[in-house]
């Protein structure tokens, strides 16, 4: 009998035996022939250990990240997909992909084995919205809120909303709020007044946004 590995021939037999085949590729399939006078022919198709396995992905959110971590069997190296743009190449298990708040993303996770063998998962994952406090002593009479707020979201307009609290031993007094608009991917800043008249005393400003995010806001008064 002559056996063949994908049409090429590779050793003979007489009558029924076994044959070692070495030296493969991992994550590979091979056709092997059997052709024998009397005996006909048998083919079959036969894939090598060593395939990579589809990641296991768990991951938390924040307002501008979301920070992966996976597990995969037989992989060398990993693709990062982020809404079907590759977005980093890496050989950890871990990484943080960068993205704006209060938005929904596909991330998918291509594992590739030392022969270019892939297995891949994908998840959607969604950001956190925005929030934030600051808080001023000693002010008094008109009171506003002041910082420059980004929206994130390439194709939807947002708000940073704005509530103002005086801090009392009792608790916190609402006195006022204010919502400041931002269009797709744009920033705006300024001063926003919120009370007059107000009392001397600490103050608290909570800002919340669906997308919009600061790295700062300022209470003052005028």
């Amino acid at each position: 009998m002559q056996i063949y590995k994908n049409n090429v021939y590779l050793d003979s037999r007489a009558g029924y035996n076994v044959l070692d085949v070495t030296s493969l590729t991992p994550c590979t399939s091979y056709n092997f022939n059997v052709v024998g006078s009397g005996f006909g022919s048998s083919s079959t198709n036969v894939t090598t250990l060593g395939c990579p396995t589809a990641p296991a992905i768990t991951y938390t959110t924040t307002v501008s990240s979301i920070d992966l971590s996976w597990t995969a069997t037989n992989a060398v190296s990993y693709d990062i997909y982020k809404n079907g743009s590759l977005y980093a190449t890496t050989s950890d298990t871990t990484y943080s992909v960068g993205a704006g708040a209060g938005q929904t993303f596909q991330i998918k996770i291509v594992a590739k084995n030392g022969t270019g063998a892939t297995a891949q998962t994908t998840i959607s994952a969604t950001t956190q919205t925005f929030t934030a406090t600051f808080v001023q002593d000693n002010l008094s009479g008109n009171i506003r809120v002041g910082g420059a707020f980004t929206n994130s979201n390439p194709t939807s307009p947002t708000s940073m909303n704005i509530a103002l609290y005086r801090v009392t031993g009792s608790g916190d007094v609402y006195v006022g709020s204010t919502s400041v608009s931002i269009g797709a991917n744009q920033s705006v800043g300024g001063w926003y007044p919120i009370a007059t008249g107000q009392p001397l005393g600490t103050y608290k400003a909570v800002l919340t946004s669906q997308s919009a995010t600061t790295s700062g806001a300022s209470i003052g008064s005028y």
